[in-house]
């Protein structure tokens, strides 16, 4: 893997070395970037963008979806130049004195422990740690905050004001949050499909409101299309048979795909059936598998709910654990995409 930033907001790509010398647009600020040689290079060197950034690029073959691009912004990706062909001797010369050289390939991240255990254990880095602990901490001290605040308020009536502050405080940045959590489980896709194995660090790559949005947009798009024909159906026959089972089945059955391809894809044109099934049937029995695992952690949480006692602490516990079991489905089906990629033929 080659890791390096844009050199001009300084966006953080983790792409395989099998991109290197490709030139595409930054999603964040449109800046020209090259995928570096070599790692060394991606760290110590920034590239300038080319002369002809502003002129119009030609339909390329590749797909960028690793850029974390959306496949209209990235527009180029044809052969750059290589740093030791575009650069005058004396800066060749000047680079080897100060130690430059051509960096070994990176080995691909191995499991720590058996695979069935080893994915259960991906939020547990510090940046995973981070994002359960605001997601839970957070909505909790403003829960507590309000608590605290309606009894005040009983004894001070005036304090009603600050109450009713906090409340519209609480609910804009619950929204937020939400959509955060489901731009974040996208980026654990992302990353997971790329090769990672532990929770993806975010700090360079600060989603704007309207990418929260799309993110959460496309996954309710994926929501909606999975349960269309059963709702048509139930609209149709109105009441519940086997056949409405079966349709809600289908729709289950069909949603980790359509997950997974409208966020490689970073668009819900991917959610085209052909695409979706045509990739299913590819790899059947390799899809099925995942799909068994990939409902496990999912069926956990509503068991949670039913056998733990209710109250509002214990609430916030149960979110901590879906939360945490949302991460781990996040990197099933990333892991999915980055072993059988070759499969769902996605890049063609």
């Amino acid at each position: 893997m080659i890791t390096f930033n844009c050199g001009n907001c300084g966006r953080k790509f983790r792409l395989p070395e099998s991109r290197a010398g490709k030139k595409g647009r930054c999603p964040k600020c449109r800046n020209v970037i090259i995928v570096p040689e070599t790692q060394i290079i991606a760290d110590l060197l920034t590239p300038n963008p080319p002369a002809d950034a502003e002129k119009p690029a030609e339909k390329s073959p590749y797909n960028l979806t690793f850029l974390d691009a959306p496949q209209e912004t990235a527009l180029t990706t044809e052969p750059a130049e290589r740093y030791g062909e575009s650069q005058a001797p004396s800066e060749n010369q000047d680079m080897l004195l100060l130690g430059y050289r051509k960096a070994e390939p990176e080995a691909p991240p191995r499991r720590r422990t058996v695979w069935i255990i080893d994915i259960f254990l991906y939020p547990l880095n510090a940046s995973g740690l981070t994002i359960l602990g605001l997601a839970v901490a957070l909505p909790f001290v403003l829960h507590a905050l309000t608590k605290f605040l309606a009894l005040f308020t009983m004894v001070f009536p005036p304090g009603l004001i600050f109450l009713v502050l906090l409340l519209i405080i609480r609910s804009i940045l619950g929204i937020v949050l939400f959509c955060y959590i489901w731009w974040y489980l996208s980026e654990c896709i992302r990353d997971s499909a790329l090769g990672g194995l532990r929770a993806p660090e975010t700090a360079g790559s600060t989603p704007g409101l309207w990418d929260l949005i799309c993110v959460v947009f496309r996954v309710i798009a994926c929501i909606a299309i999975s349960i269309l024909p059963a709702v048509i159906y139930l609209g149709y026959v109105r009441r519940f048979d086997r056949t409405l089972w079966i349709l809600y089945g289908c729709g289950a059955f069909f949603f980790p795909i359509e997950w997974l391809a409208v966020t490689m894809f970073d668009s819900v044109t991917a959610l085209n059936p052909i695409l979706i099934i045509g990739s299913v049937f590819s790899a059947l029995f390799r899809y099925i598998g995942l799909v068994l695992f990939y409902y496990i952690p999912i069926l956990a949480a509503p068991l949670l709910i039913y056998l733990l006692p209710r109250n509002w602490l214990m609430d916030y516990i149960i979110e901590f654990v879906a939360l945490y079991l949302g991460m781990v489905t996040a990197h099933l089906l990333g892991r999915f995409y980055f072993r059988y990629q070759e499969k769902l033929n996605w890049e063609v």
